[in-house]
């Protein structure tokens, strides 16, 4: 038996189970058997698995069964089936209106098996959609999930273009593999004085491919001068006040109040 971390479409939870003597690699999609009901998931790099996230949320590892990769007729099942969800969505947001709640719907999906309605939204704050659930679980007859997403996964849903000119990173490739992007991600980059409008993408958040080059910059920077650093020049001693990381210079701030690119 051998085991592999997977990533539940419908909920994003990342868990750990057994594929027996299935033949895995990274990226193949998978029809799944939970306690709810069948539905799809994507074989996830190992890392991404925490071993807290082994046993937390709603399915558990041993509940899950690996029922095979995903065959083109599956594929073409699992596209109809997204036709589907995705039509039930403007009825959905009528009776979210009825219900007077602020929800935006975003997406929606329906499981392999057609037992799961998954809807996703945002919204300001966390929202008490109880009767919302009743509701729509009286009407379509199936299990409802509200799935509320952040920022980055409303651009991922909704779409659009970056400043660079191409479509947004989150709709054409990445898949929530990437870890917090962080301020200091841009400070070593030397960005973060640019101003916040020159560093945040349509989400609002900080540009994801801040932390596609992220380790060659720390790996250039570790051969220059750290700021702050008093080195010799040519034209006397001096204070490294920055960094040009591609460039592979800084600039120092000489006795004088000069400044020199070295």
């Amino acid at each position: 038996m051998s085991k592999i971390a997977i990533k539940i479409k419908s909920t994003g939870q990342i868990v750990q189970t057994d594929v027996g003597n299935l033949s895995m690699k990274v990226g193949d999609w998978l029809l799944v058997e939970t306690p709810q009901c069948k539905e799809v998931a994507e074989v996830v790099d190992e890392s991404r698995l925490k071993d807290s996230q082994v046993e937390k949320g709603d399915v558990k590892e041993e509940e899950i069964e690996v029922i095979r990769k995903l065959t083109e007729k599956d594929i073409a099942q699992r596209d109809d089936l997204k036709k589907i969800a995705r039509n039930l969505i403007l009825e959905c947001q009528q009776k979210i209106d009825n219900h007077k709640l602020p929800m935006q719907l975003l997406d929606a999906e329906l499981s392999f098996d057609e037992k799961k309605l998954t809807f996703y939204f945002t919204a300001e704050g966390r929202v008490d959609f109880r009767s919302l659930v009743s509701d729509l679980a009286s009407t379509f007859k199936k299990l409802i999930r509200l799935q509320q997403v952040g920022a980055r996964d409303e651009a991922r849903f909704l779409g659009g273009f970056g400043r660079c000119g191409e479509k947004l990173c989150c709709r054409r490739f990445l898949k929530g593999d990437l870890d917090s992007v962080t301020l200091d991600m841009a400070q070593v980059q030397g960005l973060a004085t640019m101003g916040s409008n020159r560093i945040t993408g349509a989400c609002g958040k900080l540009m994801c491919c801040l932390a596609y080059e992220l380790k060659d910059y720390k790996e250039a920077a570790k051969k220059l001068p750290k700021i702050g650093d008093q080195i010799k020049t040519d034209k006397g001693l001096g204070i490294v006040i920055s960094q040009n990381v591609l460039c592979g210079k800084v600039t120092v701030e000489l006795e004088d109040k000069s400044r020199l690119e070295v």
